[in-house]
């Protein structure tokens, strides 16, 4: 497989390390190996490449075979909460490859593209779902990061060295592993060579890791207390390695899946998957114990049962997307979180499945469009990665149903994507909805519990009421006109947490009312207050725009 992956400029307040790495029978580092691992912990200069221009609710395309042609909601809200643009190092942008989530931190890694070698990894810090932080980074110069996982306190890596500049390695492919110091990056780092033009992809578990290497590339098993290699495996164009129920899982761009016993690392399964095209970054991941996703570019999703090699089920690329080539639509990712699949789907955006039950297979939820060409996607807890083709990376945040105990009678939501509460109704709805927008009429009141995403204008108007118990995101921050407008003697009540992303406008006589504790606001826009205008109760104002 040939090196393709990225740089950052000048950082301030750097820290240049020295690390050294050791190398035994052809297999583990040499102390002569010296790498420089660049530290920058200036949170103000790093902050500067995360956006929130287009952040907002993100409109989930249904399928045309589950509406029928009629507009009616969705019931997987979302939300953009953040792009990361990439870094640049000298004059090289590079470009995100990979994920792994720990916690309230995001670990992203970056390479260079073409035949330039340059890595880096980003921590960002989750914690506040409304504003992520990026709180520290590594560059290697020299180094191409193209795979982590996180374990146990522990980053492995699996990337590609410039034997240029570390002409005492016998091949440019590599894993490695970072001990984190309370989450963040440190220079505890040790490399280990592997054979191959590049490493591709890495996993953990237990007391051992396992990693692949590209083209002439292994698979090589790891102890961690010494990092000594244990085992190696050749096999050609490696892909991607995985671990599941004490299976070690890879895929080969030419030869499919081939399945080993973790402990003795004996070939258990093999089974051909779609000839790949070369060089192309793929993922794997499992659904439950016996079922194995496989990215199989231009060829779709393949569903597996990998303990038998048979195939169960095919989700193919999208036939057409307005404005795309298709040669730029290609399942190029996959990502299991629940009972949900998040597939890149390249130019044609993210496409979300559920599992269906019995003998259903995934069923089609809707698509996203990223504005971009998605290459990577990882979904983990409440949050959904996806690398961009421009280097970026989008941050997207599952809105989970919160679910109160005075609420379960009331019906799920399933109509219009347009919620109209006529006046002089009430209304009252539980679950978790997207919807296009919101209008609380005169002398009527809306009660939801639970998620609810509108992604164009929210109205409550004179003498209504909207009374939200859960989580509420409304609105685009690139079009704040669409706003959440509280008019004369209106009443919006919060029971949890309320992001507008555009303006919030409270007009004369009109209440903000937060119930308990807990609650909380973000407003991205500008709020205006007419006269006469009580907020009350307590709560947390993210940005201090709205008191």
């Amino acid at each position: 497989m040939n090196k393709s992956f990225i740089r950052l400029g000048a950082l301030v307040g750097a820290l240049v390390l020295m690390i050294s790495c050791n190398n035994d029978d052809n297999s583990v580092n040499t102390p002569d190996v010296q790498e420089k691992i660049i530290l920058n912990t200036d949170s103000q200069s790093l902050n500067q490449r995360i956006k929130f221009d287009n952040s907002g609710v993100l409109n989930v395309d249904l399928p045309i075979a589950g509406r029928d042609g009629e507009d009616v909601a969705g019931n997987f809200p979302l939300e953009l909460v953040a792009e990361v643009q990439p870094p640049v190092y000298g004059d090289l942008t590079l470009k995100a490859t990979h994920v792994a989530i720990n916690g309230n931190y995001a670990y992203v890694s970056y390479n260079t593209e073409g035949e330039a070698y340059s890595g880096a990894i980003d921590v960002i810090n989750i914690s506040n779902p409304a504003v992520p932080q990026l709180v520290m980074q590594a560059v290697l110069p020299d180094t191409d990061i193209s795979s982590l996982t996180y374990d146990n306190g522990v980053l492995y890596v699996a990337g590609a060295a410039s034997t240029d500049a570390f002409p005492e390695l016998d091949s440019p492919a590599f894993t490695a592993a970072m001990t984190l110091s309370n989450g963040l990056l440190s220079t505890n780092y040790t490399q280990t060579t592997i054979a191959g033009n590049v490493g591709t992809s890495v996993t953990s578990s237990g007391n051992k890791y396992f990693a692949v290497s590209g083209d002439n590339g292994e698979l090589v098993k790891i102890n961690k207390s010494n990092n000594q290699v244990e085992a190696t495996i050749p096999v050609n164009d490696l892909r991607a390695v995985a671990f599941n129920s004490n299976k070690v899982v890879v895929l080969s761009g030419t030869q499919g899946v081939k399945v080993y016993n973790a402990n003795n690392m004996n070939q258990q399964t093999t089974f051909a998957t779609s000839q790949d095209v070369a060089s192309a970054k793929r993922t794997i991941d499992f659904l439950g114990n016996n079922t194995l996703l496989v990215a199989e570019g231009y060829n779709g999703l393949g569903v597996y049962n990998y303990n038998s090699g048979n195939k169960t089920q095919t989700i193919n690329v999208p036939t057409f997307v307005d404005g795309v080539d298709s040669s730029d639509i290609t399942t190029n990712a996959v990502s299991v979180n629940d009972d949900k699949v998040y597939i890149a789907n390249g130019g044609a955006g993210l496409y979300i499945y559920e599992n269906g039950n019995g003998n259903q297979g995934l069923n089609i939820m809707g698509s996203i469009n990223l504005d971009g060409s998605c290459n990577y996607v990882v979904s983990k807890d409440k949050y959904i990665f996806a690398a961009m083709g421009n280097g970026g990376l989008k941050i997207a945040r599952i809105m989970t149903n919160v679910q109160t105990i005075d609420c379960t009678d009331f019906p799920t939501y399933n109509g219009s994507s347009w919620l109209n509460v006529n006046s002089n109704q009430t209304k009252e709805y539980q679950g978790s909805a997207s919807l296009q927008g919101v209008n609380v009429n005169s002398n009527s009141n809306l009660t939801f519990c639970g998620s609810l995403s509108v992604s164009q204008g929210l109205n409550v108007n004179s003498n209504g009421t909207f009374y939200m118990k859960g989580s509420l995101a409304q609105g685009q921050a690139n079009n704040p006109w669409l706003s959440l407008n509280v008019n004369s003697n209106a009443i919006l009540r919060v029971e949890g947490s309320v992001v507008v992303y555009g303006n919030l406008v409270l007009n004369s006589n009109s209440t903000l009312e937060f119930v308990g504790s807990g609650s909380s606001i973000t407003v991205y826009g500008s709020v205006t207050k007419g006269s006469n205008v009580t907020i009350t109760g307590e709560y947390t104002d993210t940005f201090n725009n709205v008191n």
